[in-house]
């Protein structure tokens, strides 16, 4: 009974302030009041009942991380007593996560440390390589030494040969090291150079055709609907106002758009808020760009990480919500419509 009411309390609450905007917490006064101990009924339920199919039932409670992203962003701006309330839901709803996991690891034996996907003979001993050659620990994590761009490349080769489905080609592998959203192995580019650099480890796993991790992927660029020049004009219009990194040059803010000089694309690093950069986005490539949020994601940054896709959508939602939405920033907003109108 404690799951089913902190199941549908975690829920409604991430639905009403994640999708609705809704940050009044007094409607949910009295299970504030009781989650805590809902958590703990579940924990010393799990630990006395630890039956593989009430843990697969109490892991599947709601992933927390649109609720720790709501949080983040609104750090300067939301009421301590919320901020509090909130971080309070995250932390239990994690504390029954790991109680889960730890258990599952338990019961898988000599493949704990892999998940559950790849707690098998086959995907183990494609792991072993990279284990063996030093690029992962015995439990098959990154050593210290071993950066994301050598994780994603064992990822691709690992993946093809188990001949992963697209859906899940990155997610596993990202699960397995612990990579956050913010990171992600499906929008992190392989330059020429760390391609080239890459000979040895690619050579664990002859099998494998690598050259497609080195094809640009045109869906991550931004569409130039208006040519390299309006281009320009809007990375001066960005650059002149704060909204860019002053370290952006030109060539840069072209690299998201697949034109210029540069051989790989650079993130832009947006200095504003991530609703601010869901408004720009929004406003200037909604009716120009297919799948604009997936774009933004691989060629912008805030505070040096990838945004969170559902947090860029989620903000813009929210923000549509209120009556000044139009005016939330007037002159990003004529930053845009200089792009799209000339």
């Amino acid at each position: 009974m404690s799951f089913v009411k902190f199941n549908k309390f975690a829920k409604q609450l991430i639905y009403d302030i994640c999708i609705g905007g809704n940050t009044k917490l007094t409607s949910y006064a009295e299970e504030l009041l009781q989650f805590e101990q809902w958590k703990e009924d579940i924990m010393l339920y799990i630990n006395f009942n630890p039956d593989p199919i009430i843990i697969e039932k109490i892991a599947s409670l709601g992933s927390p991380e649109m609720l720790e992203s709501y949080i983040n962003d609104g750090k300067d701006t939301l009421p301590q007593n919320t901020l509090d309330a909130l971080t309070g839901v995250v932390n239990a709803m994690y504390s029954i996560h790991d109680l889960c996991y730890n258990i599952n690891q338990e019961s898988k034996g000599k493949f704990r440390y892999l998940v559950d996907e790849f707690a098998n003979e086959e995907a183990a001993a494609l792991f072993d390589r990279a284990v063996s050659a030093g690029y992962l620990t015995a439990e098959y994590q990154p050593k210290g030494d071993t950066d994301n761009y050598t994780l994603k490349i064992i990822a691709f080769a690992i993946g093809e040969l188990l001949h992963l489905t697209m859906r899940h080609k990155w997610s596993h592998f990202e699960e397995q090291w612990g990579i956050n959203r913010a990171n992600k192995l499906s929008t992190l580019p392989i330059s020429d150079r760390q391609f080239k650099r890459a000979g040895k480890l690619m050579q664990l796993y002859p099998e494998v055709d690598f050259t497609v991790l080195n094809t640009p992927n045109e869906e991550k660029y931004f569409d130039a609907a208006y040519g390299a020049r309006r281009v320009r004009t809007l990375y001066q219009e960005l650059l002149d106002h704060g909204y860019i990194s002053p370290d952006t040059t030109v060539e840069d803010f072209l690299s998201i758009f697949n034109l210029g000089n540069q051989t790989t694309r650079k993130p832009i690093e947006w200095m504003k808020s991530q609703q601010h950069l869901s408004y720009f986005i929004y406003y200037t490539f909604s009716k120009t760009n297919k799948d604009y949020w997936v774009k933004t994601v691989a060629c912008f940054s805030v505070n040096g990480h990838a945004p969170h896709k559902g947090s860029l959508v989620t903000g813009l939602v929210a923000m549509q919500r209120k009556p000044n939405f139009g005016t939330f920033d007037v002159e990003l907003k004529r930053i845009a419509s200089k792009y799209n109108n000339g």
